[in-house]
Protein backbone atom coordinates (compact mmCIF):
# COMPACT_ATOMS: atom_id res chain seq x y z
CA UNK A 1 0.00 0.00 0.00
CA UNK A 2 1.43 3.37 -0.94
CA UNK A 3 2.21 6.03 1.68
CA UNK A 4 -0.54 8.30 0.38
CA UNK A 5 -3.10 5.58 0.82
CA UNK A 6 -1.91 4.83 4.36
CA UNK A 7 -2.09 8.52 5.23
CA UNK A 8 -5.62 8.76 3.89
CA UNK A 9 -6.71 5.67 5.83
CA UNK A 10 -5.43 7.13 9.08
CA UNK A 11 -6.91 10.54 8.32
CA UNK A 12 -10.27 8.95 7.55
CA UNK A 13 -10.12 6.90 10.76
CA UNK A 14 -9.63 10.08 12.81
CA UNK A 15 -12.38 11.83 10.89
CA UNK A 16 -14.77 8.90 11.22
CA UNK A 17 -14.09 8.55 14.93
CA UNK A 18 -14.85 12.22 15.58
CA UNK A 19 -18.08 11.99 13.61
CA UNK A 20 -19.08 8.78 15.38
CA UNK A 21 -18.43 10.23 18.83
CA UNK A 22 -20.71 13.17 18.19
CA UNK A 23 -23.34 10.80 16.81
CA UNK A 24 -23.14 8.46 19.82
CA UNK A 25 -23.56 11.21 22.43
CA UNK A 26 -27.15 12.01 21.46
CA UNK A 27 -29.94 10.77 19.27
CA UNK A 28 -29.81 12.40 15.85
CA UNK A 29 -32.89 14.49 15.17
CA UNK A 30 -34.59 13.18 12.08
CA UNK A 31 -35.62 15.68 9.38
CA UNK A 32 -36.20 13.42 6.36
CA UNK A 33 -36.34 16.41 4.04
CA UNK A 34 -33.61 15.24 1.66
CA UNK A 35 -31.36 12.37 0.62
CA UNK A 36 -27.66 12.48 -0.32
CA UNK A 37 -26.28 9.56 -2.34
CA UNK A 38 -22.71 8.86 -3.42
CA UNK A 39 -21.62 6.55 -6.24
CA UNK A 40 -18.33 5.91 -7.97
CA UNK A 41 -17.93 5.45 -11.71
CA UNK A 42 -18.77 1.74 -11.76
CA UNK A 43 -21.91 1.87 -9.60
CA UNK A 44 -24.37 1.84 -12.48
CA UNK A 45 -27.15 0.50 -10.26
CA UNK A 46 -27.27 3.80 -8.38
CA UNK A 47 -28.41 5.60 -11.53
CA UNK A 48 -31.40 3.29 -11.84
CA UNK A 49 -32.27 3.49 -8.14
CA UNK A 50 -32.03 7.30 -7.97
CA UNK A 51 -34.20 7.73 -11.04
CA UNK A 52 -36.86 5.42 -9.61
CA UNK A 53 -36.69 7.09 -6.19
CA UNK A 54 -37.24 10.51 -7.75
CA UNK A 55 -40.20 9.15 -9.72
CA UNK A 56 -41.88 7.76 -6.60
CA UNK A 57 -40.96 10.59 -4.22
CA UNK A 58 -40.76 13.78 -6.31
CA UNK A 59 -41.11 16.02 -3.25
CA UNK A 60 -37.91 14.75 -1.61
CA UNK A 61 -34.79 16.70 -2.52
CA UNK A 62 -32.12 14.27 -3.80
CA UNK A 63 -28.46 15.25 -3.91
CA UNK A 64 -26.75 12.97 -6.40
CA UNK A 65 -23.92 14.15 -8.60
CA UNK A 66 -24.10 10.97 -10.64
CA UNK A 67 -21.28 8.61 -11.37
CA UNK A 68 -18.05 10.42 -12.15
CA UNK A 69 -16.18 8.38 -14.73
CA UNK A 70 -12.44 9.05 -14.77
CA UNK A 71 -10.11 7.11 -17.04
CA UNK A 72 -6.84 7.96 -15.25
CA UNK A 73 -6.37 5.57 -12.30
CA UNK A 74 -4.55 8.06 -10.06
CA UNK A 75 -7.09 10.81 -10.70
CA UNK A 76 -9.93 8.36 -10.08
CA UNK A 77 -8.37 7.23 -6.78
CA UNK A 78 -7.85 10.82 -5.64
CA UNK A 79 -11.42 11.76 -6.51
CA UNK A 80 -12.83 8.84 -4.55
CA UNK A 81 -10.59 9.62 -1.57
CA UNK A 82 -11.82 13.19 -1.56
CA UNK A 83 -15.47 12.21 -1.73
CA UNK A 84 -14.97 9.48 0.87
CA UNK A 85 -13.73 12.08 3.35
CA UNK A 86 -16.59 14.41 2.48
CA UNK A 87 -19.32 11.83 2.82
CA UNK A 88 -18.10 10.88 6.30
CA UNK A 89 -17.50 14.45 7.52
CA UNK A 90 -20.92 14.57 9.14
CA UNK A 91 -22.66 16.23 6.24
CA UNK A 92 -21.76 13.82 3.47
CA UNK A 93 -23.81 11.16 1.75
CA UNK A 94 -26.52 9.26 3.60
CA UNK A 95 -26.10 6.15 1.42
CA UNK A 96 -22.89 4.88 -0.18
CA UNK A 97 -20.99 1.81 -1.28
CA UNK A 98 -18.22 0.73 1.09
CA UNK A 99 -14.80 1.28 -0.49
CA UNK A 100 -12.25 -1.56 -0.54
CA UNK A 101 -9.50 0.51 1.08
CA UNK A 102 -11.54 1.30 4.23
CA UNK A 103 -10.83 -0.55 7.45
CA UNK A 104 -14.29 -2.01 8.05
CA UNK A 105 -13.51 -3.36 11.52
CA UNK A 106 -12.19 -0.04 12.81
CA UNK A 107 -15.06 1.91 11.31
CA UNK A 108 -17.63 -0.40 12.86
CA UNK A 109 -15.93 -0.10 16.24
CA UNK A 110 -15.91 3.70 15.84
CA UNK A 111 -19.67 3.72 15.23
CA UNK A 112 -19.47 5.19 11.73
CA UNK A 113 -22.18 3.02 10.13
CA UNK A 114 -25.85 3.10 11.04
CA UNK A 115 -27.46 -0.08 12.34
CA UNK A 116 -29.79 -1.18 9.54
CA UNK A 117 -31.45 -3.98 11.51
CA UNK A 118 -34.81 -2.22 11.88
CA UNK A 119 -34.95 -1.30 8.20
CA UNK A 120 -33.97 -4.80 7.11
CA UNK A 121 -36.21 -6.70 9.53
CA UNK A 122 -39.34 -4.64 8.85
CA UNK A 123 -39.08 -4.36 5.08
CA UNK A 124 -40.98 -6.75 2.83
CA UNK A 125 -38.30 -6.29 0.17
CA UNK A 126 -35.58 -7.86 2.32
CA UNK A 127 -37.77 -10.77 3.41
CA UNK A 128 -37.81 -12.07 -0.16
CA UNK A 129 -36.55 -15.68 -0.31
CA UNK A 130 -34.78 -14.70 -3.52
CA UNK A 131 -31.92 -13.27 -1.41
CA UNK A 132 -29.08 -15.46 -0.20
CA UNK A 133 -29.68 -14.92 3.50
CA UNK A 134 -26.29 -16.31 4.53
CA UNK A 135 -24.49 -13.71 2.40
CA UNK A 136 -26.81 -10.89 3.51
CA UNK A 137 -26.07 -11.73 7.15
CA UNK A 138 -22.36 -11.07 6.61
CA UNK A 139 -23.12 -7.44 7.48
CA UNK A 140 -24.07 -8.36 11.05
CA UNK A 141 -21.54 -7.64 13.81
CA UNK A 142 -22.41 -8.22 17.46
CA UNK A 143 -26.09 -8.39 16.60
CA UNK A 144 -26.20 -5.19 14.53
CA UNK A 145 -26.53 -5.03 10.76
CA UNK A 146 -24.01 -2.43 9.58
CA UNK A 147 -24.05 -3.01 5.82
CA UNK A 148 -26.05 -4.79 3.14
CA UNK A 149 -24.00 -7.00 0.78
CA UNK A 150 -24.89 -6.74 -2.89
CA UNK A 151 -22.25 -8.89 -4.64
CA UNK A 152 -19.83 -11.57 -3.55
CA UNK A 153 -17.05 -13.68 -5.02
CA UNK A 154 -16.02 -17.33 -4.79
CA UNK A 155 -12.44 -18.70 -4.97
CA UNK A 156 -12.81 -20.75 -8.14
CA UNK A 157 -10.22 -22.54 -10.27
CA UNK A 158 -10.69 -23.11 -14.02
CA UNK A 159 -8.96 -25.81 -16.06
CA UNK A 160 -9.88 -28.81 -18.24
CA UNK A 161 -10.32 -32.47 -17.34
CA UNK A 162 -7.81 -33.46 -20.02
CA UNK A 163 -5.05 -31.18 -18.72
CA UNK A 164 -5.53 -32.29 -15.11
CA UNK A 165 -5.51 -35.95 -16.14
CA UNK A 166 -2.32 -35.51 -18.16
CA UNK A 167 -0.67 -33.76 -15.21
CA UNK A 168 -1.74 -36.49 -12.80
CA UNK A 169 -3.55 -33.91 -10.65
CA UNK A 170 -6.39 -35.56 -8.72
CA UNK A 171 -8.82 -32.74 -8.08
CA UNK A 172 -11.23 -35.14 -6.39
CA UNK A 173 -8.73 -35.46 -3.53
CA UNK A 174 -8.89 -31.72 -2.77
CA UNK A 175 -11.77 -31.83 -0.29
CA UNK A 176 -10.27 -29.23 2.05
CA UNK A 177 -7.40 -26.78 1.90
CA UNK A 178 -4.90 -29.08 3.56
CA UNK A 179 -5.65 -31.78 0.98
CA UNK A 180 -5.33 -29.21 -1.81
CA UNK A 181 -1.88 -28.24 -0.58
CA UNK A 182 -0.86 -31.92 -0.42
CA UNK A 183 -2.12 -32.67 -3.93
CA UNK A 184 -0.59 -29.55 -5.48
CA UNK A 185 2.75 -30.09 -3.72
CA UNK A 186 2.84 -33.63 -5.01
CA UNK A 187 2.30 -32.32 -8.55
CA UNK A 188 4.86 -29.51 -8.20
CA UNK A 189 7.52 -32.00 -7.13
CA UNK A 190 6.66 -34.74 -9.62
CA UNK A 191 8.10 -35.60 -13.00
CA UNK A 192 4.81 -34.35 -14.51
CA UNK A 193 5.52 -30.80 -13.41
CA UNK A 194 5.83 -28.61 -16.50
CA UNK A 195 3.52 -25.67 -15.73
CA UNK A 196 2.82 -23.41 -12.75
CA UNK A 197 -0.05 -24.28 -10.44
CA UNK A 198 -1.69 -20.87 -10.93
CA UNK A 199 -1.17 -18.29 -13.65
CA UNK A 200 -0.42 -15.61 -11.06
CA UNK A 201 1.18 -16.13 -7.67
CA UNK A 202 -1.36 -13.74 -6.17
CA UNK A 203 -3.90 -16.57 -6.41
CA UNK A 204 -1.85 -18.59 -3.92
CA UNK A 205 -1.22 -15.48 -1.82
CA UNK A 206 -4.96 -14.92 -1.40
CA UNK A 207 -5.37 -18.47 -0.16
CA UNK A 208 -4.46 -17.23 3.34
CA UNK A 209 -8.00 -15.80 3.34
CA UNK A 210 -9.72 -18.46 1.23
CA UNK A 211 -8.38 -21.14 3.57
CA UNK A 212 -10.07 -19.49 6.52
CA UNK A 213 -7.10 -19.15 8.84
CA UNK A 214 -8.01 -16.81 11.74
CA UNK A 215 -5.62 -13.84 11.75
CA UNK A 216 -7.56 -10.96 13.34
CA UNK A 217 -10.86 -11.10 15.19
CA UNK A 218 -12.67 -8.12 16.74
CA UNK A 219 -9.59 -5.95 16.67
CA UNK A 220 -7.32 -8.56 18.24
CA UNK A 221 -4.58 -10.68 16.64
CA UNK A 222 -5.60 -14.33 17.03
CA UNK A 223 -3.10 -15.74 14.55
CA UNK A 224 -1.59 -19.14 15.38
CA UNK A 225 1.71 -19.07 13.45
CA UNK A 226 2.13 -22.82 13.79
CA UNK A 227 -1.22 -23.47 12.12
CA UNK A 228 -0.15 -21.46 9.07
CA UNK A 229 3.44 -22.75 8.86
CA UNK A 230 2.51 -25.35 6.23
CA UNK A 231 0.61 -22.79 4.17
CA UNK A 232 3.50 -20.32 4.04
CA UNK A 233 5.99 -23.06 3.11
CA UNK A 234 3.59 -24.11 0.32
CA UNK A 235 3.21 -20.55 -0.90
CA UNK A 236 6.94 -19.96 -0.73
CA UNK A 237 7.43 -22.88 -3.11
CA UNK A 238 4.87 -21.47 -5.53
CA UNK A 239 6.30 -17.95 -5.19
CA UNK A 240 9.76 -19.20 -6.05
CA UNK A 241 8.55 -20.74 -9.30
CA UNK A 242 7.61 -17.37 -10.75
CA UNK A 243 4.39 -15.77 -11.84
CA UNK A 244 2.58 -14.55 -14.90
CA UNK A 245 1.71 -10.89 -15.32
CA UNK A 246 -1.06 -9.49 -13.16
CA UNK A 247 -3.54 -9.09 -16.00
CA UNK A 248 -7.25 -9.80 -15.80
CA UNK A 249 -10.01 -10.39 -18.33
CA UNK A 250 -9.54 -10.75 -22.09
CA UNK A 251 -9.09 -14.54 -21.75
CA UNK A 252 -5.53 -14.23 -20.41
CA UNK A 253 -6.21 -17.09 -18.00
CA UNK A 254 -7.79 -19.37 -20.59
CA UNK A 255 -4.85 -18.74 -22.93
CA UNK A 256 -2.35 -19.57 -20.15
CA UNK A 257 -4.11 -22.87 -19.46
CA UNK A 258 -4.27 -23.65 -23.19
CA UNK A 259 -0.60 -22.77 -23.78
CA UNK A 260 0.77 -24.88 -20.94
CA UNK A 261 1.71 -22.02 -18.61
CA UNK A 262 -0.45 -23.12 -15.67
CA UNK A 263 -2.83 -25.81 -14.44
CA UNK A 264 -5.45 -23.39 -13.16
CA UNK A 265 -6.73 -19.93 -13.88
CA UNK A 266 -8.00 -18.39 -10.66
CA UNK A 267 -8.67 -14.71 -11.27
CA UNK A 268 -11.52 -14.57 -8.78
CA UNK A 269 -13.86 -12.70 -11.13
CA UNK A 270 -17.16 -14.36 -12.05
CA UNK A 271 -17.33 -12.93 -15.57
CA UNK A 272 -13.69 -13.76 -16.32
CA UNK A 273 -14.13 -17.33 -15.08
CA UNK A 274 -17.23 -18.06 -17.16
CA UNK A 275 -15.73 -16.63 -20.34
CA UNK A 276 -12.60 -18.73 -19.67
CA UNK A 277 -14.82 -21.82 -19.55
CA UNK A 278 -16.34 -20.85 -22.90
CA UNK A 279 -12.90 -20.37 -24.43
CA UNK A 280 -11.66 -23.70 -23.10
CA UNK A 281 -14.51 -25.52 -24.84
CA UNK A 282 -12.33 -25.10 -27.93
CA UNK A 283 -9.57 -27.35 -26.52
CA UNK A 284 -11.29 -29.79 -24.17
CA UNK A 285 -13.78 -30.26 -21.33
CA UNK A 286 -13.60 -27.36 -18.87
CA UNK A 287 -13.95 -27.78 -15.13
CA UNK A 288 -14.57 -25.21 -12.41
CA UNK A 289 -13.87 -26.15 -8.80
CA UNK A 290 -13.59 -24.10 -5.61
CA UNK A 291 -10.57 -23.79 -3.37
CA UNK A 292 -12.04 -25.39 -0.27
CA UNK A 293 -11.16 -23.88 3.08
CA UNK A 294 -9.53 -25.74 5.95
CA UNK A 295 -12.93 -26.91 7.23
CA UNK A 296 -14.04 -28.34 3.88
CA UNK A 297 -16.44 -25.53 3.00
CA UNK A 298 -16.06 -22.50 0.73
CA UNK A 299 -15.12 -18.98 1.80
CA UNK A 300 -17.03 -16.17 0.09
CA UNK A 301 -15.66 -12.65 -0.28
CA UNK A 302 -18.01 -9.67 0.03
CA UNK A 303 -17.12 -7.59 -2.99
CA UNK A 304 -19.75 -4.84 -2.89
CA UNK A 305 -21.93 -3.64 0.00
CA UNK A 306 -24.07 -0.64 0.87
CA UNK A 307 -23.84 1.27 4.15
CA UNK A 308 -25.48 4.31 5.74
CA UNK A 309 -23.90 7.17 7.69
CA UNK A 310 -24.63 6.74 11.40
CA UNK A 311 -25.59 10.38 11.98
CA UNK A 312 -27.89 10.63 8.98
CA UNK A 313 -30.92 12.87 9.53
CA UNK A 314 -32.84 11.13 6.75
CA UNK A 315 -33.25 7.53 7.87
CA UNK A 316 -36.83 7.19 6.63
CA UNK A 317 -35.74 8.37 3.19
CA UNK A 318 -32.79 5.98 3.45
CA UNK A 319 -35.23 3.13 4.09
CA UNK A 320 -37.24 4.04 1.00
CA UNK A 321 -34.12 4.26 -1.13
CA UNK A 322 -32.62 0.96 0.08
CA UNK A 323 -35.88 -0.83 -0.65
CA UNK A 324 -35.74 0.47 -4.21
CA UNK A 325 -32.02 -0.26 -4.60
CA UNK A 326 -32.54 -3.92 -3.66
CA UNK A 327 -35.76 -4.47 -5.61
CA UNK A 328 -35.58 -7.24 -8.16
CA UNK A 329 -36.39 -5.03 -11.16
CA UNK A 330 -33.62 -2.58 -10.22
CA UNK A 331 -30.99 -5.25 -9.60
CA UNK A 332 -31.83 -6.89 -12.94
CA UNK A 333 -31.25 -3.73 -15.00
CA UNK A 334 -28.46 -3.83 -17.65
CA UNK A 335 -25.11 -3.08 -16.06
CA UNK A 336 -26.48 -3.12 -12.50
CA UNK A 337 -24.48 -6.27 -11.72
CA UNK A 338 -20.85 -5.20 -11.74
CA UNK A 339 -18.70 -8.31 -12.20
CA UNK A 340 -19.41 -10.75 -9.41
CA UNK A 341 -22.29 -12.82 -8.01
CA UNK A 342 -25.50 -11.10 -6.95
CA UNK A 343 -27.14 -11.74 -3.58
CA UNK A 344 -30.37 -12.20 -5.58
CA UNK A 345 -30.60 -15.65 -7.15
CA UNK A 346 -33.00 -14.43 -9.86
CA UNK A 347 -30.42 -11.88 -11.03
CA UNK A 348 -27.98 -14.71 -11.70
CA UNK A 349 -30.68 -16.65 -13.53
CA UNK A 350 -31.10 -13.71 -15.88
CA UNK A 351 -27.33 -13.27 -16.11
CA UNK A 352 -26.96 -16.68 -17.76
CA UNK A 353 -28.47 -15.27 -20.96
CA UNK A 354 -25.45 -13.00 -21.46
CA UNK A 355 -23.18 -16.05 -21.83
CA UNK A 356 -25.11 -17.33 -24.83
CA UNK A 357 -23.91 -14.46 -27.02
CA UNK A 358 -21.44 -15.86 -29.55
CA UNK A 359 -19.16 -12.83 -29.74
CA UNK A 360 -18.75 -11.40 -26.21
CA UNK A 361 -15.54 -9.53 -27.04
CA UNK A 362 -16.48 -8.32 -30.53
CA UNK A 363 -13.00 -9.34 -31.73
CA UNK A 364 -10.82 -12.45 -31.57
CA UNK A 365 -8.72 -12.36 -28.37
CA UNK A 366 -5.56 -14.20 -27.30
CA UNK A 367 -5.74 -16.74 -30.12
CA UNK A 368 -9.31 -17.84 -29.45
CA UNK A 369 -11.93 -17.66 -32.22
CA UNK A 370 -14.11 -14.61 -32.69
CA UNK A 371 -17.21 -16.70 -32.00
CA UNK A 372 -17.00 -18.50 -28.66
CA UNK A 373 -19.24 -21.50 -27.90
CA UNK A 374 -22.20 -20.56 -25.67
CA UNK A 375 -21.86 -21.44 -22.00
CA UNK A 376 -23.49 -24.77 -21.20
CA UNK A 377 -26.22 -24.58 -18.62
CA UNK A 378 -24.70 -27.38 -16.55
CA UNK A 379 -21.40 -25.51 -16.28
CA UNK A 380 -23.15 -22.32 -15.20
CA UNK A 381 -25.14 -24.21 -12.58
CA UNK A 382 -22.07 -26.11 -11.33
CA UNK A 383 -20.21 -22.85 -10.77
CA UNK A 384 -23.03 -21.22 -8.83
CA UNK A 385 -23.74 -24.41 -6.88
CA UNK A 386 -20.48 -23.82 -5.05
CA UNK A 387 -22.21 -20.95 -3.26
CA UNK A 388 -24.26 -23.59 -1.43
CA UNK A 389 -21.02 -24.79 0.16
CA UNK A 390 -20.19 -21.41 1.70
CA UNK A 391 -19.50 -21.71 5.44
CA UNK A 392 -17.32 -18.62 5.93
CA UNK A 393 -17.64 -15.06 4.63
CA UNK A 394 -14.89 -12.41 4.62
CA UNK A 395 -14.03 -9.03 3.16
CA UNK A 396 -10.55 -7.81 2.27
CA UNK A 397 -8.95 -6.56 5.49
CA UNK A 398 -7.19 -3.18 5.29
CA UNK A 399 -4.18 -4.57 7.19
CA UNK A 400 -3.29 -7.18 4.57
CA UNK A 401 -0.62 -5.05 2.86
CA UNK A 402 1.20 -4.38 6.13
CA UNK A 403 0.97 -8.08 6.97
CA UNK A 404 2.43 -9.22 3.66
CA UNK A 405 5.21 -6.62 3.70
CA UNK A 406 6.80 -8.63 6.53
CA UNK A 407 5.97 -12.10 5.20
CA UNK A 408 7.62 -11.18 1.88
CA UNK A 409 11.02 -11.23 3.62
CA UNK A 410 10.46 -14.92 4.35
CA UNK A 411 9.39 -15.62 0.77
CA UNK A 412 12.62 -14.01 -0.47
CA UNK A 413 14.63 -16.04 2.08
CA UNK A 414 15.89 -12.94 3.86
CA UNK A 415 14.66 -14.17 7.24
CA UNK A 416 13.26 -17.34 8.83
CA UNK A 417 9.54 -18.02 9.01
CA UNK A 418 9.61 -17.44 12.78
CA UNK A 419 11.19 -13.99 12.42
CA UNK A 420 8.88 -12.94 9.58
CA UNK A 421 5.83 -14.13 11.51
CA UNK A 422 6.91 -12.28 14.66
CA UNK A 423 7.47 -9.06 12.71
CA UNK A 424 4.15 -9.44 10.92
CA UNK A 425 2.37 -10.00 14.24
CA UNK A 426 4.06 -6.92 15.74
CA UNK A 427 3.05 -4.82 12.75
CA UNK A 428 -0.54 -6.07 12.96
CA UNK A 429 -0.76 -5.28 16.67
CA UNK A 430 0.62 -1.80 16.07
CA UNK A 431 -1.82 -1.19 13.22
CA UNK A 432 -4.77 -2.35 15.28
CA UNK A 433 -3.75 -0.17 18.22
CA UNK A 434 -3.73 3.05 16.18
Amino acid sequence: MCCGKKWMLRALSILFASVALTGCEKTVEQKNDSLHIYASGRDVIMDYAVKEFQRRYPDIDVEYAGRKIIEDAEEFYGYNQQLSAQLMSGSGADVFFIQDYWDIDKLIQAGVFADLSEIYDNSAVFQDADFREDIMNAGIFDGKRYFLPMEYRLPMMISTHEILEEAGFHIENCTDFDCFMDESSQYLNSTNYDRRLFRMDVSARNCIFWAGYPIVDKGQVVWDIEETRKYFAWFKDIYGRGTGEYMFGDLFGAAAVRDGECLFESSGFFNTDLNAIRALYTIGTPISVPIYNKDGGVTALIERAVAVRANSENLDNVRKFLEILFEKQIMEQPGALREDISVRKSVMEKEYESYLIECPFKVAINGFPFELPPLKREDFDAYLACADKVNKIVYWPAWRQDFWSEINHYLKEDVSYEEAAKNARDKLEFYLSE
